[in-house]
């Protein structure tokens, strides 16, 4: 049986110009995507997430969409003992 969670909105201010917005908005047509991804892929980085937290966030349908989406921009996972068990917990087999 799949997982079920809720959602929760939260809203983020930036401090960005009007003109850098606007630039942003045209080039990013999805540009609150483009943020989630970012706030995913630092996260990451910073030990703030895990590889399923990624997939999670994303709306990914595996860790190993997480784990492309990831090494698309040039991160890839820290296999300490202990991170990997993190990473498989959520795993059923």
């Amino acid at each position: 049986m799949g997982r079920c969670y809720a959602s929760v909105t939260v809203t983020v201010d930036l401090p960005i110009s009007p003109s850098l917005s606007e630039i942003l908005r045209k080039r990013l047509p999805n540009f609150d995507r483009a943020a989630l991804e970012g706030l995913a892929l630092e996260g990451y980085r910073h030990g703030a997430l895990s590889l399923a937290q990624v997939a999670e966030l994303l709306s990914f349908s595996s860790r190993w969409e997480a784990q492309e989406f990831l090494a698309s921009f040039g991160t890839w996972p820290d296999y300490a003992p202990e991170t990997l068990a993190d990473e498989l917990a959520p795993i059923d087999p």
